[in-house]
């Protein structure tokens, strides 16, 4: 299919605004949810600080263990408020009737399984890193109430870069998630999907080069030499999904 000059000019003006809307839309889910991770892990370094003053194995494993769960929750909240925040979004833009029932079985897997790979991925470091420092405290001859102090500060330096990274990443997953489930449920014959990533310095080479990949709505685009079905898909490597940015632009058959 040809595009006469005034069809051109108005897909480019669609996916800018399009890339746009999506980040402010997104921009203060990150925010918000930067402060209670933030917050979270504040929290859990002076417990385990306590715990370990109080030279309290089992203690520290509760808290361990509690950490997973709480985590848990902060995510299950974080995904269900963002993509129901995106399905509305979505469906005005389709003006379509709404499908909750599907809808909230989709997100419920998405939940299950991401959800799950964050905790178990945070849990074992957070392990490894606070063994890590016992190790350096004993052999460094630190006190008790030193080395509680340096757990603390570990877990809130970890907290930071897990905070934003988290918050960034899984908020930007679920909302792309949450428009191409709209995508999939409205079954419009014909729907086009196009990557679209805002070319600047922080875009990674791979996701620029994406950018104007067109294919239809149920196929898989190929970023980076990976088969994603939208940016942050769970199915990607890090390397292409953690920190994306970019949006997709979803185009039925009567689009202009």
């Amino acid at each position: 299919m040809f595009y006469n000059s005034k069809q051109l000019k108005i897909f480019k003006d669609i996916k800018e605004r399009t890339w746009y809307q999506q980040e402010r839309l997104r921009t203060p889910y990150r925010r918000q949810y930067y402060d209670v991770l933030n917050r979270y892990f504040k929290s859990f370094g002076k417990k385990v600080q306590i715990a370990y003053q109080t030279r309290s194995q089992i203690l520290l494993d509760i808290e361990l263990r509690k950490q997973q769960d709480k985590l848990k929750s902060i995510l299950t909240f974080l995904y269900r408020t963002v993509a129901y925040a995106f399905k509305d979004y979505a469906l005005g833009r389709y003006f379509a009737k709404d499908f909750d029932d599907d809808f909230e079985k989709q997100l419920a897997e998405f939940i299950d399984v991401n959800t799950g790979t964050w905790v178990t991925e945070i849990d074992e470091t957070t392990r490894r890193r606070l063994a890590k420092v016992i190790d350096n405290s004993y052999n460094d001859g630190l006190s008790t109430e030193a080395t509680g102090v340096a757990l603390r500060n570990t877990i809130i330096g970890m907290g930071v870069y897990r905070a934003n990274l988290i918050s960034r990443t899984e908020v930007h997953r679920v909302a792309s998630f949450a428009n191409e489930t709209v995508a999939e449920n409205m079954k419009i014959d014909g729907t086009m999907k196009e990557w679209i990533a805002i070319q600047d310095a922080r875009t990674r080479f791979t996701h620029s080069i994406a950018s104007g990949q067109m294919v239809p709505q149920k196929e898989f685009f190929v970023v980076g030499g990976e088969r994603l079905k939208y940016p942050g898909d769970p199915r990607g490597s890090a390397g292409e999904t953690i920190n994306c940015r970019c949006a997709v632009m979803y185009r039925t058959p009567d689009f202009l």
